[in-house]
């Protein structure tokens, strides 16, 4: 053991009869754990923001809805709304060690937005807007007008591109049309059931969220009246909960499956209940470490090519020390101690630059507006500033790849040494 510790100091020594060679070759190697840090969280920090700004746009991080409707968004699969208060209860008994921002029930369906300048179809969503608060980002996003009250029984607030279209502005007048639903187990002769139904609503504000699909299509009433036009008291089509952290989705999503088992409903995280933006995720998770591996291989090869030159150029250093009695075995570890060597000082920069790179981005964020003339696009980035959200397994797998990496490397030029011929390499003086 007091040998090999003995050749790895040799090997430590022998870096430093090149400094300027072997802090370039550190720094080569440094920088490539730089990128891969940088890259993984911002990777992850985008990651964060897209969900957490999607699900406040969607579905929220767990969805309640009728069984069936993910596949055929029917408007007659509606939940009674008893369904809530039992929500309410598992997350207050069961689930208190997770935190829960907010529980909405909502009633979805489709209609006709007229103005007196021009009409368009529209995604309707009944909400009870103190709940809607706190799970959605429509009501912050207003930019004209105010948003639903809680005391309000009537009137409508839509986005700015259809605002835009219907011409009309704070105060103004719409009708919104809209057929009437047949809630599954209910009486098909009930009257007003399927047919037309119409009301005068006023506009009480106008939103602005950048995503086009939202803006141009999506209007919020209060749910009373949602389910007074659709001919549905009391029924919900969903009910959306926005949880504190993203990764306690599927657990919350299993313990509700098992408490409310009496009724036909289904419970998707929001991985389930938006499977494009999950979809997406896997795409860049793959496509960052493809990128990460072609960075690591260029600049593992650069390294190789720095070794596998220095252990060619002492061929006769190293057919001495054959001649004074070392092993060839004893040679190659004392080739891989040169790169172990190497690979901790490259770590130690790669780990200095990168966090605190790192840091700074995790601080002050990436502003994404500097790449363009003009705003980003917020229906691809939300936030046009982009934070980092590095964690420690990203930097512990990070630094592993990059130290086996470095060391697979070394294993040729150590080959290399270990077959130095004694006669050949003697002749070179």
């Amino acid at each position: 053991m007091m040998g090999v510790f003995l050749l790895v100091k040799i090997g430590w020594r022998n870096l430093w009869r090149s400094p300027g060679g072997t802090l370039l070759t550190a720094l080569a190697l440094g920088l490539g754990l730089t990128f891969v840090l940088i890259s993984l969280g911002l990777l992850d920090g985008s990651h964060e923001q897209m969900v957490r700004n999607r699900v406040r746009f969607g579905t929220g991080h767990v969805v309640i809805q009728a069984e069936g409707y993910q596949r055929t968004g029917s408007p007659e699969l509606l939940l009674p709304a008893g369904i809530v208060p039992k929500t309410e209860a598992y997350l207050r008994a069961d689930a208190k060690q997770l935190v829960s921002h907010g529980v909405s029930p909502r009633l979805l369906a489709s209609g006709l937005l007229t103005s007196a300048a021009n009409s368009d179809g529209v995604r309707i969503m009944g909400v009870i807007p103190k709940e809607e608060r706190a799970v959605s980002l429509i009501p912050e996003r207003m930019v004209e007008g105010s948003y639903l009250t809680d005391d309000q029984l009537s009137g409508v607030v839509i986005g700015a591109a259809l605002a835009r279209k219907l011409a009309v502005k704070v105060g103004g007048k719409v009708v919104l049309m809209i057929q009437g639903v047949q809630p599954s187990g209910t009486d098909t002769t009930d009257a007003g059931k399927g047919e037309m139904q119409s009301a005068l609503l006023r506009v009480s504000g106008i939103f602005r969220t950048g995503v086009q699909a939202v803006d141009a299509h999506v209007v919020q009433m209060p749910l009373s009246e949602a389910q007074a036009l659709l001919g549905a008291p009391d029924r919900i089509t969903q009910v959306a909960l926005l949880l504190e952290w993203e990764g306690d989705s599927v657990a919350v999503a299993q313990g509700l499956r098992k408490q409310l088992t009496d009724v036909p409903v289904e419970i998707l995280s929001w991985r389930e209940a938006m499977p494009s933006l999950a979809q997406i995720f896997l795409l860049e998770e793959g496509f960052n470490l493809v990128m990460n591996g072609v960075v690591l291989a260029m600049v593992g090869l650069g390294i190789l090519n720095t070794i596998l030159m220095r252990v060619l150029q002492r061929r006769y250093e190293f057919g001495l020390c054959l001649a004074l009695g070392l092993r060839p075995g004893q040679l190659a570890v004392m080739v891989i101690g040169e790169s172990l060597a190497l690979t901790a000082i490259s770590l130690a920069l790669g780990l200095v630059i990168g966090l605190s790179v790192e840091h700074y981005l995790a601080t002050w964020g990436l502003d994404l507006r500097w790449f363009f003339q003009s705003s980003l696009p917020a229906s691809l980035v939300f936030d046009p500033i982009l934070y980092s959200r590095l964690s420690l397994p990203r930097i512990v797998s990070s630094v592993g790849i990059v130290f086996l990496t470095a060391i697979t490397i070394s294993l040729y030029p150590a080959l290399k040494a270990a077959r130095t011929e004694l006669a050949g390499a003697l002749k070179l003086a």
